[in-house]
């Protein structure tokens, strides 16, 4: 995985899948989330079992992330110019991501040489990213929100939060 990562991204092993997010009131589409997929020439579909952890332990995951977050750029790019309806599409952050890079500007810089409108992209993050230098991750939030962006929390529940600290 951590040998092959440039190579994928690449050469196109790493796909995007969406996922839609559906209204339960209506039965409409109102979102997708941008899954991260590798196809390997010769093993096949990797689950992202397989590779996610890796690259977080490697301290890698920022670069399948960034590809995730251009992929889906171009994507919603070409869609606006042929005149396709879009949705908002979520995109999932790893707290390696937050210790990367500055993560904020970097994905601000990206959405606006994509010339993609920012209420496009909703960042999501899961509970465990707010786990560990709390304050830290909340300054990066209000951040993101101030730019434009709505953050998200994935697995609300599984483990490290509570209501109060979503609020």
């Amino acid at each position: 995985i951590v040998d092959n990562l440039d190579q994928a991204i690449e050469e196109g092993w790493i796909q995007v899948h969406y996922q839609p997010i559906v209204r339960s009131t209506n039965g409409k589409v109102c979102d997708v989330e941008a899954l991260a997929r590798w196809h390997d020439p010769t093993r096949g579909m990797l689950m992202p079992s397989a590779f996610i952890p890796v690259l977080e332990e490697s301290m890698l995951i920022h670069k399948l992330d960034l590809c995730v977050v251009q992929l889906v750029l171009k994507h919603l790019k070409a869609n606006e110019e042929a005149g396709n309806p879009t949705v908002p599409v979520s995109i999932n952050f790893s707290r390696a991501d937050f210790d990367a890079y500055a993560l904020v500007s970097e994905i601000c810089t990206l959405v606006d040489a994509a010339q993609v409108d920012r209420k496009l992209i909703n960042i999501e993050i899961t509970e465990s990213v707010v786990g560990r230098d709390f304050e830290f991750i909340k300054q990066q939030v209000e951040r993101f929100r101030e730019q434009g962006f709505q953050v998200w929390m994935d697995d609300f529940g599984s483990g490290y939060s509570s209501l109060d600290v979503l609020q």
